[in-house]
């Protein structure tokens, strides 16, 4: 990949076409966090979400301020989250301590 190249396009694959984090690409950061810093963040979310099962999910909405992320388990929320540079850290604690609640 290179500095021209969209990391969303590069990041797809053939199963889930070429613009898989598309939904949780928050434009209104763009300013502060890009398009690859975003990518390089959500990455280990979803990496942490595949590892930890089909228990936890991860919903992105739109707000008046930017994207919200929803970690659900179970379809019951876990916490609601901001982009910001520690997200996957915040995710996979916050799905750690769903785990010690069990």
């Amino acid at each position: 990949m290179n500095a021209n190249d969209d990391p969303i396009e590069a990041f797809g694959s053939a199963e889930e076409g070429n613009e898989p984090l598309k939904p949780y690409m928050d434009a209104t950061l763009f300013d502060t966090f890009d398009r690859h810093a975003q990518v390089e963040i959500l990455t280990p979310v979803f990496d942490a979400i595949t590892l930890a099962g089909a228990d936890f999910d991860l919903k992105a909405q739109d707000s008046a301020t930017g994207k919200r992320y929803t970690l659900l388990k179970n379809d019951e929320v876990i916490d609601v989250f901001v982009m910001n540079a520690n997200l996957a850290d915040e995710i996979q604690v916050a799905m750690e301590n769903s785990k010690d609640e069990e």
